[in-house]
């Protein structure tokens, strides 16, 4: 039997990966990579850190090249090869006009931006996607000869990114979203936590709205119409609307795909085509939590599935496992993170079953410098108390936290378990009951029915019919309440209780602790009592007004 060919069709992440995990498997295979571009394998997820200037040099994106790839791993790379056919019976793809045989193909084209229906947007010159070396490069030579008015479409994760390190480099952005909120993938409050950090950033943040029409002049995009009739002048725009797999290649040559474009793979990364493998940010993974396929576009993902095929193709044996889809994205000064489901997608999973748990706390002991309020939303089963979500937003600690909670999730915790996990503590990293214990232990709480928490959402349904309660101590506190909250320090609750209107009591406070042993002592002296999940600042961080109080308590 001769050498086995694989060829890889892809560069950046996962094509890289994949051809070098079969140069490990099989020393003596044929192995080419085809990619389309100039460049091979470079990180695509730090293009905003060097429009920011903390990545210096482009050069250091760019991290293996052709060369690079023949001397250690002998993999022959065509660069400037755009594939136009797969014939999968005859096991052939056809590229620059030729044939090229193979035994085993690992398919790794990745994703590609989608390009809104914008009249005026296609063929101008300083129109810009957001996902290659050739892109960022593109768009800094026009921000750095002036043009800095620069517009962002889209606020998910890349145009966040985006409109980050632009601004970070001194340009004027103004970041365009026709959805509710920036980053859909988080709750409400996370999102506009993220669009105020953005906006202290100098970021000019515009939410519901669509461009409607680019006015250029000859090739360039002078100004951006808005469907509110509001008109922004531009020197360069950015295309972050969203994300498709570029999956036409096999789509044409006969594989099964899912409903979204992704690839379906089974265990082994094998594409439902004879010898025909595929990875990356492509492809859909079985979801941790619903054990359904799910397209997940991650760079931790992509690679883990390049793991998967590129030894699979080369004749090994290994299998990918769950995913939880973790991710993390920088907005100005904080740091947001997310694993396993949304709460819109843990409606959709438990219905009625999913509940939700908010709780703010220090990132670090109070009293260690820059120790930062951190805000921990939990998603859980109220039946089970098994984790299904999470996400974590501070300016500090959140990447380790989250880190925490998507292993939980994939381990399939419940919410006592995670109260009760050992973290590492000293004062400079987390206070001695991490937030994420803190988070675990108050879900824990409410499924045992010692406490009951209302969401910010449910309050402001539900006020007309409870008593609202603040029971913070500090006078100056006082300044920022829900309107018409009875005043009444915790401390001087026990002798107020009794004087109290009849009906349910909903107590609140700063950060929600307060308010939680509030909620303890009411309900054991027989009152119906709640407590707002994640207090005011969690009320706050969701649009949602403070009024002045109805009364003080004499203490």
């Amino acid at each position: 039997m001769g050498k086995r060919r694989i060829v890889v069709l892809g560069g950046a992440i996962s094509g890289p990966a994949a051809a070098a995990r079969a140069r490990e498997t099989d020393e003596h295979a044929d192995i080419r990579l085809l990619e389309r571009s100039r460049d091979v394998s470079y990180a695509a997820c730090a293009l905003a850190y060097h429009a920011s200037g903390e990545v210096p040099s482009l050069e250091a994106l760019n991290r293996e090249r052709a060369d690079f790839f023949w001397d250690v791993h002998r993999v022959k790379v065509e660069t400037g090869t755009a594939v136009a056919r797969i014939d999968a019976r005859a096991r052939v793809v056809v590229a620059n006009g030729r044939r090229v045989a193979y035994d085993a193909l690992v398919y790794a084209l990745g994703a590609e931006s989608v390009l809104p229906a914008l009249p005026g947007l296609r063929g101008a010159r300083n129109a810009f996607r957001f996902r290659t070396l050739a892109d960022l490069e593109a768009l800094l030579a026009r921000t750095d000869r002036g043009g800095r008015r620069v517009a962002v479409l889209g606020g998910g994760f890349i145009g966040v990114e985006a409109a980050d390190g632009l601004a970070r480099r001194g340009c004027q952005v103004t970041l365009v979203e026709q959805g509710e909120r920036i980053l859909p993938a988080f709750s409400p409050g996370a999102a506009q936590l993220a669009a105020d950090a953005l906006r202290d950033l100098g970021v000019v943040v515009v939410e519901g709205a669509r461009a409607a029409r680019a006015a250029r002049d000859g090739r360039d995009i002078r100004s951006l119409r808005l469907d509110r009739g509001r008109s922004l002048d531009v020197e360069a725009v950015v295309v972050a609307a969203g994300l498709a797999p570029r999956t036409g290649l096999l789509r044409r040559a006969g594989a099964l795909l899912h409903a979204d474009g992704s690839v379906a793979i089974d265990d082994r990364c094998a594409t439902s085509l004879p010898g025909v493998f595929a990875c990356g940010v492509c492809v859909s993974v079985p979801h941790a939590v619903t054990g359904r396929p799910a397209w997940l576009p991650q760079a931790a993902i992509a690679d883990r599935t390049a793991q998967v095929a590129g030894a699979c193709a080369a004749g090994g044996d290994a299998r990918i496992g769950p995913a939880v889809g973790s991710a993390i994205v920088r907005a100005g000064e904080i740091t947001l993170g997310r694993a396993g489901l949304t709460r819109e997608e843990a409606a959709v999973y438990a219905g009625a079953g999913a509940a939700v748990t908010l709780v703010h706390a220090p990132s670090r002991d109070p009293f260690f410098p820059g120790a930062a309020d951190m805000r921990v939303e939990l998603i859980h089963h109220r039946g089970s108390g098994r984790i299904l979500g999470a996400e974590v937003v501070s300016r500090s600690g959140a990447d380790k936290r989250i880190d925490v909670l998507a292993a939980a999730i994939l381990g399939g915790l419940t919410v006592e378990q995670l109260a009760g996990v050992d973290l590492a503590y000293a004062p400079p990293f987390s206070p001695a009951r991490d937030p994420v214990n803190v988070a675990g232990g108050v879900a824990a709480l409410s499924r045992a029915g010692l406490s009951e928490s209302w969401s910010a959402e449910e309050l402001a349904t539900r006020r007309r019919r409870v008593t609202v309660v603040d029971v913070r101590g500090e006078p100056s506190s006082a300044e920022g309440t829900l309107a018409g909250a009875l005043r009444v320090p915790l401390r001087a609750l026990r002798g107020r209780l009794a004087r109290m209107p009849g009906g349910p009591l909903v107590f609140v406070c700063d950060t929600g602790r307060l308010s939680y042993l509030a909620t303890r002592i009411a309900r054991q002296r027989g009152r119906a009592a709640a407590y707002l999940s994640g207090g005011l600042a969690a009320w706050a961080s969701e649009g949602r007004p403070l009024g002045r109080p109805r009364a003080r308590s004499r203490s």
